[in-house]
């Protein structure tokens, strides 16, 4: 990383996503990133993820104190004022004079004394003034502002859900959650790495909703622990596990995840099974792979066998016990962990994502042996991608038929299971089971 402190940093990530398309996750997993001591990486790792998150009420702000027009505004200064303004609203711990004070001697450096002027000028009327608090009348623009959410999706989860609802939800994107861990129960019970995260400082708990799932404070050192070196856990969301666990493995079988990478589930499976059988982790992007392999050698999962393939035209002379698809999809179930996809998918990207779906979801229905189990699954809520998708399959495929677990029974949807963010720590997901006749 080129800044000399954690706030140009944060503007040098934000910067890389706005120009260049970069991804917040993969940029924080980056080793120039993860150089930084630790203490940077925590306060640039908030800031960045905290800009993407609250970018559109963000922008409301220097829309309404900016007082020329606001397109005229470079995309390094709005970064700037972005990175300033987060600091005054939502960080308490760091003094406005400070957030103001290095706000204007990054955009100094970056273009000259008239743009520190101008982000001096805007952010401290903001202390002044504070943040606007007349909100739009009609549902949907208020919650898209508040929660700063895309008002597109903002209109689909108010007439979908109701107002109350879509808030919960969107409430539940934008606040900071534990982080989840799952316990490798080849090598360790929940309890005992419990135990093994206190001594090391780590104040972790065992979670009841899903099985072999721990909730843990921070991140920070925690992938650089000899447990995770020794493969004792992997971090996943247990609403992410839904999926898994819906397919059922058992020791022996042949299982084939289709969209395997970075390699969550396939590992899952893998555990799932005692290591025994194969499961086939099969996935187009050949680069991605490699997360797959390292994933199933650190945790000692030698029934991991990586395949780079299209799960749409993939085929072999032999079918499969077990079928995962966990299709790309719109990521609207994910916010809490991806901030930065809010902005990626627009309304029009639908079409085409279920499309797509369609065609993977067809491709694995072949792959399927009679008697064999297929679990579709997103990290979507929208029923286009779900329900929507599961049933028009169902009217094609007529030797399916729907499989249901009363383990979940509190998150049954139409044709399958449907987890809201909310009620899920966060990270919700859809997952549907099906069986082949």
């Amino acid at each position: 990383m080129q800044g000399t402190n954690s706030r140009e940093v944060a503007v040098e990530l934000l910067l890389r996503i706005e120009k260049g398309g970069a991804y917040l996750d993969r940029l924080l997993a980056s080793p120039s990133f993860q150089a930084l001591n630790s203490r940077d990486r925590a306060f640039a790792r908030e800031l960045s993820a905290g800009v993407e998150r609250w970018k559109l009420r963000l922008d409301r702000v220097i829309n309404t104190y900016y007082t020329k027009p606001a397109a005229a505004l470079s995309v390094e200064i709005r970064t700037v004022l972005r990175t300033g303004l987060y600091q005054l609203l939502f960080m308490n711990s760091v003094p406005d004079r400070a957030a103001v004070h290095e706000s204007v001697e990054i955009a100094t450096r970056m273009q000259g004394k008239r743009a520190g002027g101008l982000v001096n000028a805007v952010l401290r009327r903001v202390t002044r003034e504070g943040e606007p608090s007349s909100w739009p009348d009609d549902p949907a623009e208020r919650l898209s502002l508040q929660q700063s959410y895309p008002l597109w999706l903002a209109r689909r989860w108010t007439a979908r859900f109701g107002p109350e609802a879509a808030e919960l939800i969107m409430r539940a994107g934008n606040e900071r959650h534990p982080v989840f861990i799952r316990t490798n129960s080849l090598r360790v019970t929940p309890e005992a790495l419990v135990q093994s995260l206190a001594d090391e400082g780590y104040s972790a708990s065992v979670i009841e909703e899903i099985p072999g799932f721990i909730a843990v404070s921070t991140t920070e050192g925690l992938f650089r622990l000899d447990a995770f070196r020794q493969g004792l856990f992997t971090a996943q969301d247990p609403s992410a596990a839904l999926a898994s666990i819906l397919l059922d493995p058992q020791p022996g079988e042949s299982v084939i995840d289709l969209c395997a990478a970075p390699g969550g589930k396939a590992t899952h499976l893998a555990e799932l099974m005692g290591n025994t059988g194969r499961v086939t982790a099969l996935d187009i992007h050949s680069g991605r792979l490699g997360l797959v392999r390292e994933s199933a050698a650190r945790l000692g999962l030698s029934a991991v066998e990586v395949v780079e393939g299209d799960a749409r035209t993939f085929g072999i002379a032999e079918s499969y016990d077990r079928v995962l698809l966990d299709a790309p999809c719109m990521g609207t179930a994910v916010y809490s962990k991806r901030p930065d996809m809010k902005w990626r998918r627009t309304e029009e990207d639908m079409s085409r994502l279920t499309k797509l779906q369609k065609d993977m979801l067809e491709n694995a229905a072949r792959l399927v042996r009679p008697g064999g189990r297929l679990v579709y699954s997103t990290c979507s809520l929208e029923p286009e991608e779900n329900s929507v998708q599961i049933n028009e399959f169902l009217d094609r495929n007529s030797e399916f038929c729907p499989v249901y677990d009363t383990r979940f029974a509190s998150f049954r949807d139409e044709n399958g299971y449907l987890i809201l963010p909310h009620r899920m720590y966060g990270a919700g997901a859809f997952a549907a089971g099906l069986i082949k006749r």
